[in-house]
This record gives C-alpha cells, sequence and structure tokens, in this order.
C-alpha cells in the first residue's frame, strides 16, 4: 500500500495567484526555519485572530489583531508544506496528520470565537462550524476514496474562506454589529441557516455522484460474475 500524498486539485479562484505568491516568498525563508516552525505560526494566528475577536467586544481596536492573526494562520498553514516540498523534506504520512489536525483547530478556534464576538451569533457560527466540518470530513472520505485531496469547491478554497472571515469582521465593525450571543434568531442567523442548508444539499448531490462514478468504475462482484462466461456452458467440439 502507497503512504504517498493524495494528488492535492486547487481549483479555487484564487489558488493561480496563491501559487504564484507562495513560490516567490519560498526561497526568501531562512533555512533555520523549517515546515514544523510554519505550522506553529499557523496555530499561533489562530489564537491571535480568536483573541481578538472576543476582545472586539469591548473595543474595535483589537480589529487589526484579528486581521494579523488570520494572515499569519494563512502564511503558517499554506506554506508548511509548500516548504517541505520545495526542499525535498517530505515525510508524507506525518506532514499530512500534523498540518491538518493543525488546521483543523486552528479553524475551529476562530469560528467558534466568532460566535463569541460582536459580529455573528453563537447560533451562526456553530451553522458555519458544522458546515466547515462536514466538508473537511467528505475532503479525507474523497482523499481515501479517489486519492485526490480536494482544496476547493465552487471556487472557494481555505484562502477564500479566511478572506471572507476578514471582510465580514471589518463589515461587522464598520455597520457596527452587535449580534445576541444566544436568544430569538436574527436576520443573519436566518440567512447563515438557509446558507448553511443549501451547503449540506449541495455536498449531498456531489457525495452521490461521486458514488456513482466510483460504481461505474468498480462494479459489484455480483454483476462481475454475471458477465463473465460460464465454464460449463462452453461449446464443445467432438474430435
Amino acid at each position: 500500500m502507497s503512504h504517498a500524498n493524495p494528488t492535492r486539485r486547487n481549483r479555487s479562484f484564487l489558488a493561480e495567484g496563491e501559487q504564484a505568491l507562495i513560490r516567490w516568498i519560498l526561497p526568501q525563508i531562512p533555512s533555520s526555519m523549517t515546515s514544523l516552525h510554519l505550522t506553529g505560526v499557523g496555530m499561533a494566528g489562530s489564537f491571535v485572530a480568536a483573541t481578538a475577536l472576543v476582545g472586539c467586544n469591548w473595543s474595535y481596536a483589537f480589529l487589526p489583531a484579528v486581521i494579523v492573526g488570520v494572515a499569519l494562520n494563512w502564511f503558517g498553514d499554506s506554506l508548511d508544506g509548500s516548504l517541505a516540498r520545495y526542499r525535498r523534506e517530505e515525510r508524507p504520512r506525518f506532514g499530512f496528520l500534523v498540518d491538518h489536525t493543525c488546521d483543523l483547530f486552528s479553524q475551529i478556534l476562530i469560528i467558534v470565537a466568532f460566535g463569541l464576538s460582536p459580529f455573528l451569533s453563537l447560533v451562526s457560527a456553530l451553522v458555519v462550524l458544522l458546515c466547515y466540518l462536514l466538508f473537511s470530513a467528505y475532503t479525507y472520505i474523497r482523499a481515501a476514496a479517489h486519492h485526490i485531496h480536494q482544496m476547493s469547491y465552487i471556487g472557494l478554497g481555505a484562502t477564500e474562506f479566511r478572506i471572507l472571515m476578514i471582510v465580514w469582521a471589518c463589515l461587522g465593525a464598520a455597520l457596527d454589529l452587535r449580534e445576541p450571543l444566544l436568544g430569538a434568531l436574527t436576520r443573519i442567523d436566518v440567512a447563515i441557516l438557509s446558507l448553511g442548508a443549501i451547503a449540506v444539499v449541495g455536498l449531498g448531490v456531489k457525495a452521490f455522484g461521486d458514488a456513482r462514478a466510483i460504481a461505474e468504475s468498480e462494479p459489484a462482484p455480483g454483476k462481475v460474475a454475471a458477465a463473465a462466461p460460464d465454464p460449463s456452458k462452453a461449446p464443445t467440439t467432438n474430435g
């Protein structure tokens, strides 16, 4: 069994520009900094962003720290694996495990912090978190079934998601949003619940399509047996 990482497929809107930026940054990284250091930078960025989001309840002076934290999270998460590949220092199983585990906890931390901030209610944040976890889980299921790591859906990947978080925090501060922690659903809650339902249905449709494609390339044993010729019914010739 091969332990190589699944093939990475990124068709997000910003993928081409992002990869060009990463290729430019990689040679600038000091040799003393390793891919594990970058993973730590990404985790630290998520803590900074989460703390600043909660701090925005008291002052929007924390908003720049939200932007810096999310940017650090992007920097660490997007470049750790790229740096290992650039330096030919890959450890496929270890890197895959550590990278995606840290990314999972980082995004959970930031999303939950949004629910504790003035910009989203906890209900909305948990809906976003549910969708994130569903898509993440299906990404790993699909990687096992197809050996393809799908990094984006309908043009949206992790980078676009981070940009949306920054934009929402800035917009919320500009509009002075004060979403309740809990309580009656607000218009924003209803909108996010509706979008979440659409996303879940869309994921279900994609999963059905993927399963159908696999079924066609991997027919059931009964169908294979039925298609095979029966040796007992083979024509005989009299010699």
